[in-house]
């Protein structure tokens, strides 16, 4: 006698032929002769039909939308970084150095080295592109002209 394995195969086997010469598919409804004649008498001879809607053409035209070209070469490369952003122009670090500082009543005035070269200056001066907003005992605050940004000096107070 055969074993239970081999029964159960050939079962399977015999299952699987029979359900696909089955049709499980659900009837489609046929419409009624009489209402098939009344629009055929209904749709005039001489204005073109419309092309059939089938169930898959709108699938057809979103695949179709989605279509690549298989044969296209292709590179496998990384795509190359994206270029930097452009920074904001900002202004240059402070050319001066703080060498002192004189109260004359209340007026402050402070002496400055640029490069080699020493000057006195008050609020309200002008200076290689660069204005005294403000001084008090401890700071000084510039605007660097071209673009209207402050900038602090600070020295301390016991000076």
């Amino acid at each position: 006698m055969l074993p239970t394995r081999q029964i159960l195969l050939a079962l399977a086997l015999v299952t699987t032929i029979a359900a696909s010469f089955v049709d499980f598919s659900e009837p489609q409804e046929l419409p009624e002769p009489q209402a098939q004649a009344k629009s055929v008498v209904a749709v005039k001879a001489s204005e073109p039909q419309p092309p059939a809607q089938t169930a898959s053409a709108p699938l057809r035209e979103r695949f179709a939308a989605q279509a690549l070209n298989v044969f296209e070469p292709r590179s496998w490369q990384p795509p190359p970084p994206p270029p930097p952003k452009a920074q904001a122009p900002s202004a240059p670090t402070l050319p001066f150095r703080y060498l002192g500082k004189v109260q004359n009543g209340d007026q402050i005035m402070v002496f400055l080295d640029q490069s080699a070269r020493t000057h006195l200056v008050k609020k309200g001066d002008t200076l290689a592109g660069y204005k005294v907003e403000d001084i008090t005992m401890a700071n000084m605050t510039f605007v660097y002209l071209p673009l209207n940004e402050k900038q602090s000096l600070t020295f301390g107070s016991a000076n």
